[in-house]
């Protein structure tokens, strides 16, 4: 009987010793995330109860071979389990990987924000809110899925707000026998950007150009982003990305980190998982774009999620100047920034899976 407890304690040795040995990292590259740090040890992080908390999160993030049992756990609970939906995410009809949308709960407060943002802001102000693939191929959804609800949401929005609003919805559901959004990721395709832009671009008032003044670039056919992490098994063809350059020359700059470039595209990330990250070099919270082309008028002030770095580069044909705001880092007041500077429009972009939870739309004026 001894011998039968000898495996199991020898294991528990193993991982723990391990777990106290091994380097810690401090980001996830599968999950695209920054891992718990080892909570401070304080009076009030013990009586509060975070402490534990913390050392829990700690723990899960940093376990050994933590990526390995997660894949394995997604692969035994839809292939012995039988499950249809893992982390969050719907394994469809077709074997597509589809987010789980979950109704908002702050549609009124949000939608007096934009208002606020509208009465404080010289110029037109445009709201673009964009459907997710579950809403858009919701016919692929497994039986017993929730109908989504976004439509019903974005049109809530688009009642309660001052703003003009441009419904790409339509658009993108005629389409929808194309790629337009990544099977392994929660972005929308650089074809589906395509498509919602040609609506932005007429609401605007001025004619989009057509695909054949791009010339479109495969750039990498290795891309599993977000979705295929919250699924973590290891398995679905991966996505391909596709850029759309224009002979138009612009200047892109970066005021965190005084980079200045002549591109929209920081291609070091197709050597990294996060290679959606390529559109507009990630993370910063004001971008600055000047189309040098003489043709180029007016001014665009952009307030988004990363739905919109894709999308820029059509938008940017048009501008003389963009500016770009991550409201969830900028620390000015954007709307200051739009008045004194004589900015004539504004664009707010975001997706209807992530709006109600945004951190960036409580800064947004």
């Amino acid at each position: 009987m001894k011998k039968f407890y000898i495996l199991p304690s020898v294991t528990v040795i193993i991982f723990l010793a391990a777990f106290i040995m091994l380097p810690k990292a401090d980001f996830s590259e599968n999950e695209n995330r920054y891992l718990q740090e080892f909570p401070e040890f304080t009076a009030e992080n013990i009586i509060s109860g975070g402490f534990m908390d913390d050392i829990g999160t700690y723990v899960e993030d940093h376990f050994p071979l933590r990526d390995f049992f997660m894949e394995l756990n997604g692969r035994f609970s839809v292939y012995v389990l039988g499950q249809k939906e893992v982390n969050g995410v719907y394994i469809g009809k077709d074997g597509g990987f589809y987010e789980k949308y979950e109704k908002p709960g702050r549609t009124e407060e949000i939608a007096q924000r934009f208002n606020d943002f509208s009465d404080k802001t010289e110029g037109r102000v445009y709201l673009t809110l964009v459907p997710t693939a579950a809403q858009i191929y919701s016919d692929k959804l497994p039986r017993f899925a929730e109908e989504p609800t976004q439509l019903e949401t974005m049109e809530e929005y688009y009642s309660l707000t001052k703003t003009e609003n441009t419904d790409v919805s339509e658009a993108l559901y005629q389409n929808r026998e194309e790629k337009l959004f990544y099977s392994l990721d929660h972005h929308w395709t650089t074809r589906g950007a395509y498509i919602a832009y040609r609506e932005i671009a007429e609401r605007m008032g001025f004619e989009p150009l057509g695909e054949d003044y791009f010339e479109i670039t495969q750039v990498t056919d290795d891309f599993k982003g977000t979705v295929f992490s919250k699924v973590n098994m290891g398995t679905g063809k991966a996505d391909t990305i596709e850029v759309y350059k224009s002979g138009t020359a612009f200047t892109v700059s970066y005021p965190d980190t005084e980079e200045v470039t002549d591109s929209f595209y920081n291609f070091d990330y197709l050597d990294k998982k996060d290679k959606y990250s390529l559109f507009l070099n990630n993370i910063h919270p004001l971008v600055e774009i000047t189309n040098n082309s003489e043709r180029a008028e007016g001014s665009l002030a952009i307030i988004k999620d990363s739905y919109a770095n894709c999308l820029i580069p059509f938008l940017a044909e048009h501008f003389k100047t963009i500016y770009v705001f991550d409201t969830r880092y900028y620390r000015g007041s954007v709307s200051e920034f739009i008045n004194e500077n004589g900015i004539e429009n504004t664009l707010i972009l975001y997706n209807l899976n992530t709006i109600d939870t945004d951190l960036g739309i409580g800064a947004i004026y």
